[in-house]
C-alpha cells in the first residue's frame, strides 16, 4: 500500500510538473520554447548524480560492513543512474541541435558527463563478468568508488573548463524567471520521488527473489536428504 501511495504520489507531482512545463511556464526570450527540455534535461541529471552518490555510499558501507543488502543497493542505483544518465545525455543532445545545430559538440559538460556515464557502465560489466562472488562484490565496490570520481567532474565542468552550456545557477544570479525555476522545482521534486519508487520496488523484488531461491534451496535439500535415506 504505501508503494502505491508513492508512485501515485509521484505520477501526480509528475503531472502537474510536465503541465506547468508545458502549459502554464512562460517562453523563453532567447531560446524560444526549445529551452521546456530542461524540465526533463535538469531533473534526469539530478536524479542521475543522486543515484551514483547513493551508489558510491553503499559501496562504502558495503566494503566496511561486508553485508549483501549494501552491494546490492549500490549495484540498483548504479542501473538507475545509467538509466536517468542516458536521459540526461539524450534530452541535452536535442537540445544542442536546436541551440548550436548539432547534436554532439564534444563541449566539455557533454563530454565529461559521457565519460560518467561509460564509467559506471564499467561497474555493471565488472559485476556481469566476474564469476566469483565474493571476489565480484569487493572488486566491484572498490571500481564504484573510483567511478565516482567523474560525478564531481561533469558536476564542476561548466565553472572549471570554458563551455557553452548554460548556467542556471552563476555569480550573476538566476537565469530563470520566478515562474519559470518554480516550474523546474517541481520537476526535480517529481522526479525524485519517481526514483525513490523505482530504488524501493527493485530492491523489493530483490528480496522477493531472495526468498524465492532460498525455498527452492531448501527443497532441493530436503529432496536430496529423502533420496539418500
Amino acid at each position: 500500500m504505501r508503494y502505491n501511495l508513492l508512485l501515485f504520489f509521484a505520477i501526480g507531482l509528475s503531472v502537474t510538473a510536465s503541465y506547468a512545463a508545458y502549459i502554464t511556464a512562460p517562453v523563453d526570450a532567447v531560446t524560444g520554447d526549445i529551452y521546456r527540455i530542461l524540465y526533463i534535461h535538469v531533473p534526469s541529471a539530478w536524479v542521475c548524480y543522486l543515484a551514483f552518490s547513493l551508489s558510491l555510499i553503499t559501496s562504502i558501507l558495503f566494503l566496511v560492513q561486508r553485508k549483501e543488502v549494501y552491494d546490492i543497493t549500490a549495484e540498483i542505483t548504479a542501473i538507475l543512474g545509467l538509466v536517468y544518465g542516458a536521459v540526461a545525455l539524450l534530452s541535452g543532445s536535442i537540445w544542442a541541435n536546436a541551440a548550436w545545430g548539432s547534436y554532439w559538440n564534444w563541449d566539455p559538460r557533454e563530454t565529461t558527463t559521457l565519460i560518467l556515464w561509460i564509467a559506471y557502465l564499467g561497474y555493471i560489466s565488472i559485476k556481469l563478468s566476474i564469476g566469483d562472488i565474493e571476489r565480484k562484490k569487493v572488486i566491484g565496490a572498490v571500481y564504484n568508488i573510483t567511478a565516482f570520481l567523474t560525478v564531481p567532474l561533469s558536476y564542476l565542468s561548466i565553472t572549471l573548463i570554458p563551455t557553452l552550456h548554460p548556467q542556471i545557477v552563476s555569480i550573476t544570479g538566476i537565469s530563470l524567471t520566478l515562474p519559470m525555476l518554480t516550474t523546474l522545482l517541481v520537476s526535480l521534486f517529481a522526479a525524485t520521488i519517481l526514483f525513490v519508487y523505482l530504488l524501493r520496488l527493485a530492491s523489493t523484488i530483490w528480496s522477493l527473489e531472495r526468498k524465492v531461491n532460498a525455498l527452492v534451496f531448501e527443497q532441493g535439500e530436503q529432496s536430496g536428504g529423502k533420496e539418500n535415506a
